[in-house]
């Protein structure tokens, strides 16, 4: 769970006198496939731009080195931006627990995202799932918060410390229909 700052407002529908109580982003273990596939491509750009000297046709053209420079640092340009977006599009999913609502932005693209808002009475059942070794071992798993009627269930999907985040939801929304009634 992230930090929450006082005074910020985290989504466009947040009330002045709504709360922000908990904020939850993917786990860390979420980053790292992108970021190693990222890595060793960069790598091998890397090691053709370093080395472009050394190929025999392309050393003794001028005009086929200066291709070949401005073509491996596209590309290596290119493989940065792709990191740079894997982990901004996951960075922006977030899930936000208010004394009032549950909000889960899911960043579907860089120019598409979808908000849905559910309001803490209509949660009926919160479960929370570690499954395998890696996320039993680094903690993280997902979380299907149950609606009444015919309202979608949200699904919070590798979070860290799902369990503990299931609790202290359930509590929220226990302390929403208690101050409600």
């Amino acid at each position: 769970m992230q930090k929450v700052k006082k005074g910020h407002k985290y989504f466009e529908t947040q009330k002045e006198d709504e709360n922000v109580l908990l904020v939850a982003r993917k786990h860390w273990i979420v980053y790292t496939p992108a970021f190693f596939v990222s890595l060793m491509v960069y790598i091998l750009g890397l090691v053709f731009f370093l080395n472009i000297g050394n190929l025999g046709i392309i050393s003794s053209s001028e005009p086929l080195r200066a291709i070949s420079i401005v073509s491996a640092s596209l590309f290596l340009l290119f493989i940065t931006l792709f990191a740079y977006m894997s982990w901004l599009i996951n960075y922006l999913n977030v899930q936000i627990v208010t004394d009032e609502h549950v909000v889960d932005v899911d960043q579907l693209g860089i120019f598409n995202r979808k908000i849905s808002e559910l309001t803490l009475d209509d949660i009926q059942d919160i479960s929370a799932t570690k499954s395998g070794i890696f996320q039993s071992f680094l903690s993280y798993g997902d979380i299907c918060i149950q609606t009444a009627g015919e309202k979608p269930n949200f699904n919070f999907e590798k979070v860290p410390d799902p369990h503990e985040l299931s609790r202290k939801l359930m509590e929220v929304r226990d302390e929403y229909c208690d101050k409600k009634n």
